[in-house]
């Protein structure tokens, strides 16, 4: 029996000094002391020895255990002083420049977003913003939308269902309300025009197909102070259309009906990419050499008492255009629904 305990242990020094890393050592000490360990297991035969045998043999094989564990405790601390020296020798050139994680890039109704604030902001205008589900006080009511008017039926507006019955929130269709709400804010407060903000933001009707989508993107301008004129408000449109585009261009305005504005009318622009076309007709204005933006005019009477703004001493005008228009104008996008398709390779195509 002893014989065997000490081929036992020459054979587990034997293998000890090819140990090479933790995981091994511990096989080895599973194979050798653990609960079913070849040496472990000997104790077992303890009880066929004579009482004299017996104790020498026991006496031996805590001997050989203890010598066992020491050697793997020993091992252990080798292997990992080791590893500690081969992590302080490793070198790494810092001077190497480091790996640029992929990156996306801004939606383009973002980035013409993002332009026309910088530019509205640059000429003096405020930042306002609004909810997209509105009241439609806000959205209809203080605009001076009619009861009967076509814009509130239920085919071209989302009405919210608010459990209670009522038919009272809508998804905003236009970005007007936050016009209602910034000159509403200035009479709690006991304040008074001047008023000049651009409200951008997210609008919802019931449109989809190549040029209209049920979620879009609009810009609207709001300016109110004493004295405010048509002038004004085209004086402001060819410094705007100027800063944008770089360059100076010509602007129009038609006679149009808005029931928010009065007198109202269309707002066109001076096609800045005709020059592109080379002889050609103009893919973008069609040869016309016109471009619409979208509607404006001088804020009309019912809208400003609305708000508790006396339009006998106070007037101003207002301007609204399509963001998506303004990015499919910039990157010559054919059809709106590429936009919102989530198309990658779309996607990948502007930059930020």
């Amino acid at each position: 029996m002893l014989a065997k305990l000490n081929d036992e242990q020459e054979r587990f020094l034997a293998a000890l000094q090819g140990v090479a890393d933790e995981e091994t050592l511990y096989q080895l000490q599973v194979q050798y002391v653990g609960k079913k360990g070849s040496i472990t297991g000997l104790s077992k035969k303890l009880g066929k020895l004579t009482v004299d045998e017996r104790k020498a043999f026991g006496a031996e094989l805590n001997r050989v255990k203890k010598a066992v564990q020491a050697a793997l405790e020993a091992r252990k601390q080798e292997l990992q002083e080791a590893a500690r020296l081969r992590d302080l020798a490793r070198v790494e050139d810092l001077t190497m420049p480091a790996k640029r994680s992929p990156q996306g890039s801004l939606h383009p109704i973002r980035i013409a977003t993002r332009a026309l604030v910088d530019t509205f902001r640059r000429m003096g205008f405020d930042l306002a913003e609004g909810p997209h589900v509105e009241h439609v006080n806000f959205n209809f009511d203080a605009l001076n939308f009619q009861p009967d008017h076509p814009a509130r039926d239920m085919q071209d507006t989302f009405v919210i269902d608010d459990r209670r019955g009522s038919d009272d929130l809508v998804l905003r269709t236009h970005t007007s309300p936050v016009q209602i709400r910034t000159m509403a804010r200035l009479r709690r407060l006991g304040q008074r025009p001047p008023v000049r903000i651009i409200a951008p933001g997210t609008v919802f009707r019931c449109d989809d197909d190549a040029t209209h989508s049920p979620m879009f993107h609009q810009i609207e301008g709001l300016f109110v102070d004493r004295g405010v004129t048509m002038a004004d408000l085209k004086a402001t449109m060819i410094q705007f259309t100027a800063a944008f585009f770089g360059r100076s261009l010509g602007i129009r305005l038609r006679p149009s009906y808005f029931p928010f504005v009065e007198p109202g009318a269309e707002l066109d622009m001076q096609c800045p990419f005709c020059e592109r076309a080379r002889g050609t007709t103009c893919s973008v204005c069609k040869g016309t050499a016109w471009i619409e933006l979208g509607g404006s005019g001088m804020v009309h009477p019912a809208v400003l008492e609305a708000v508790g703004i006396d339009p006998e001493e106070y007037s101003g005008w207002a301007f609204g255009f399509g963001i998506d228009r303004m990015a499919m104008l910039m990157y010559q996008i054919p059809d709106l629904r590429q936009m919102f398709d989530g198309d990658v390779r779309f996607l990948r195509g502007f930059s930020s």
